[in-house]
């Protein structure tokens, strides 16, 4: 069935730092800039197509990929329609898109032309993100359940049932999955028959994908607790209390894990040690994911800002927690910001509140392009070859390219 719409007689973009009809500008912030620097972002270079396989791109939630996206302004190469809000974050694989809806299904849809290849239903809503590896979809429900599908065809290979809601993403890494549940628990789940080979219990529901790097999972929860636990023990390495529940999903990059709480903070944590090197406070919650390249970590917070930090924390006297040694720039006058950004080439692409999706330079947060949809949109980018798909709370998922 092809669900393709008509294409949009709306504005798609903005070339100009000032978003249209926007409060404020993306520009350097004043008060909060010890010297206005900017980061300096090398693309990652390739000739061959990339594929997207999980949310943020890796098992470590980097946001980071190579290839190219779009830099000018954008049209809709087409757009499908769900019959729910699509808050799931595509993956895209081998020429196909897979993404959940709030209608309850899960869908595959063809990259080029928007026509479906596939669909099943679930019990509940599907806000969960497909992870896609080896041919196998992996997807969670509202209803309960991780579902294994078949990518080519759709068929069910296995199920596996939690005793509440798996609004999380899987993160799939070495032959198993790792998906948590709002009874409380992270699973690890193989990857081939579905059998539980773990769990771990937290004090609250595990709401958010968590990230799998050097033979440990991490992974926030409810109970205002960012977990590292040990695949092989199966045991906590360490954990970090916050002041609120943590719904960011973290991020590892060259051992750091950096995640967002909302307490209004971003979080560095050492990943070895568990000690807070760093936190940069916002003005409201951090339930966006950290995307991180060399020089620059980005956060988007529901203050309407999407903020570049540096890596490195600042010196401090006494006891104090120390802040980012620097401080980029802001990207002001957005609403509040649930999508995580992603960095492709040197643009930065991220989902808002106020129903667009946003190109921006990754260097110094000009907005290259702006595409307004019908609804909020919380859905990450996945972006493959100088495509971008999205899901947006009116109920459909578009994919964008230059006009």
């Amino acid at each position: 069935m092809n669900r393709d719409r008509t294409r949009r007689d709306l504005l798609r973009g903005t070339t100009a730092a000032c978003v249209v009809g926007l409060a404020g500008c993306l520009s350097g912030p004043e008060e909060r800039s010890p010297g206005g620097e900017t980061p300096t972002v090398e693309p990652i270079a390739t000739d061959d197509s990339v594929d997207w396989p999980m949310f943020q791109f890796d098992a470590a939630n980097t946001g980071r990929a190579p290839g190219t996206g779009p830099t000018e302004d954008v049209a809709e190469r087409w757009s499908f329609d769900t019959d729910g809000s699509v808050y799931s974050s595509p993956a895209v694989v081998d020429g196909t898109v897979y993404v959940g809806s709030n209608d309850g299904t899960v869908y595959a849809i063809a990259a080029d032309d928007g026509d479906e290849r596939w669909s099943l239903d679930t019990g509940d809503a599907v806000s969960s993100s497909p992870a896609v590896v080896d041919g196998t979809v992996y997807v969670g429900s509202q209803d309960g359940t991780v579902y294994a599908i078949a990518a080519d065809s759709g068929d069910e290979e296995w199920t596996f049932e939690t005793d509440d809601k798996v609004a999380g993403s899987p993160t799939v890494a070495d032959g198993v999955v790792y998906v948590g549940s709002n009874d409380n628990s992270l699973y690890a789940i193989a990857a081939d028959d579905g059998d539980k080979e773990w769990a771990f219990e937290t004090g609250e529901a595990v709401q958010r994908a968590p990230a799998v790097a050097d033979g440990t999972v991490y992974v926030g929860s409810a109970d205002q607790t960012l977990y590292a636990v040990d695949i092989e023990s199966e045991e906590e390495r360490w954990s970090v209390s916050t002041h609120a529940r943590i719904q960011s999903r973290p991020t590892v990059a060259d051992g750091v894990v950096y995640v967002g709480s909302n307490d209004n903070n971003v979080y560095a944590i050492d990943d070895e040690s568990g000690s807070i090197r760093w936190r940069f406070e916002t003005e409201n919650s951090v339930t966006s994911s950290p995307a991180v390249v060399e020089n620059a970590v980005y956060a988007g917070s529901f203050d309407g800002n999407v903020y570049a930090l540096s890596p490195s924390a600042a010196e401090t006297d006494g006891d104090d927690t120390p802040g980012p040694e620097t401080y980029y720039w802001n990207g002001g006058g957005f609403r509040a910001v649930r999508s995580s950004p992603v960095v492709v080439g040197d643009s930065l692409y991220v989902g808002n509140e106020d129903g667009s999706i946003y190109a921006l330079s990754a260097e110094t947060g000009e907005t290259r392009w702006r595409f307004r949809t019908d609804g909020w949109v919380a859905s990450t980018p996945a972006v493959v070859d100088g495509v971008v798909y999205v899901g947006s709370g009116d109920n459909s998922v578009y994919a964008l390219e230059e006009a």
